[in-house]
């Protein structure tokens, strides 16, 4: 009796824990809330158990009751362990991000300060040397000088420009960072802690009522990328800079650390819709009766 009190007792932390992100979402209604509760039944396994719970729902034998509690403890371990995935999951995702953002932050302030020294070496030299230009002309005599002086000016400013100009996309440097995301959507070799957990996984490889029909959140989230040009194809060159890992030695642009940390967000962003489907299949939940 004190061990079906602790089961009962786990029960409401676990469904706390997990519905508590639904409060914010907009509630499903109809055939697609229907689909959401079946396929992620299926997803995490446990399809027979809430067949059986709805079965046995409203039932006052003691031996159902019994039941009922176990199948309610059962299914909210499962739901709890699929959670505890996506939120490893999205914290692997959260630290390549980060490193990504950091080391585009290093790399374009990097730039700015010698695009900035450029442009202010540029005003002050081209300034000075016009000036001394400007003096010499005033006699008539030093006009071939001032004019000598005129083109070195002009020179001067473009050099400044040149330089400004070939440091606008910021320098390169290696992502030294031992993950990769995005590797397993491009099907290129992952480091071990970067493959996806097959629940994980599975849901992203699924359709959603929000697509079309037949088309995966993974194959929308590729066909967005291509879109809206964060790649030129699927065969594309760049694939290797936002999938690199460590020992590949590959030299990365601030473009590509941009782009790289942009589609994480994306991926991220797909699967915290799993959270939202666990939580709106443990509400679903009939209650667990009152005893007499």
């Amino acid at each position: 009796m004190i061990g079906m009190k602790l089961a009962r007792s786990l029960i409401v932390p676990a469904f706390v824990a997990i519905s508590l992100p639904t409060s914010a979402q907009v509630s499903q209604s109809g055939p697609a809330q229907r689909h959401i509760l079946e396929t992620t039944a299926q997803l995490i396994g446990i399809s027979s158990e809430i067949d059986q719970l709805q079965k046995l729902s409203g039932s006052t034998a003691q031996a159902d009751r019994w039941r009922i509690l176990w199948l309610h403890q059962h299914i909210s371990e499962q739901v709890m362990a699929a959670s505890l995935q996506v939120d490893a999951t999205i914290a692997q995702i959260d630290n390549e991000i980060a490193t990504c953002n950091e080391i585009r932050g290093y790399l374009s302030d990097r730039r700015d300060r010698v695009v900035s020294r450029a442009n202010l070496l540029s005003s002050l030299v081209g300034g000075s040397v016009s000036a001394v230009s400007s003096g010499l002309g005033l006699s008539a005599d030093l006009s071939k000088p001032s004019n000598a002086v005129g083109v070195a000016s002009g020179a001067f400013s473009t050099g400044f420009a040149l330089i400004g100009i070939h440091e606008r996309n910021g320098g390169i440097m290696s992502f030294d960072f031992p993950a990769n995301m995005l590797a397993e959507f491009f099907d290129r070799p992952t480091l071990p802690n970067s493959t996806y957990p097959q629940i994980v996984w599975n849901f992203l490889n699924e359709g959603s009522p929000n697509l079309p029909a037949g088309v995966t959140r993974k194959q929308n989230l590729l066909q967005t990328w291509v879109q809206v040009k964060r790649i030129d194809s699927l065969q594309s060159k760049e694939i290797d800079y936002l999938t690199s890992q460590p020992s590949e030695m590959l030299k990365l642009s601030i473009d590509d650390y941009e782009d790289r940390a942009a589609m994480l967000q994306d991926v991220r962003a797909r699967i915290s819709y799993l959270k939202r489907d666990l939580g709106t299949l443990l509400t679903s939940l009939p209650p667990v009766a009152d005893g007499p």
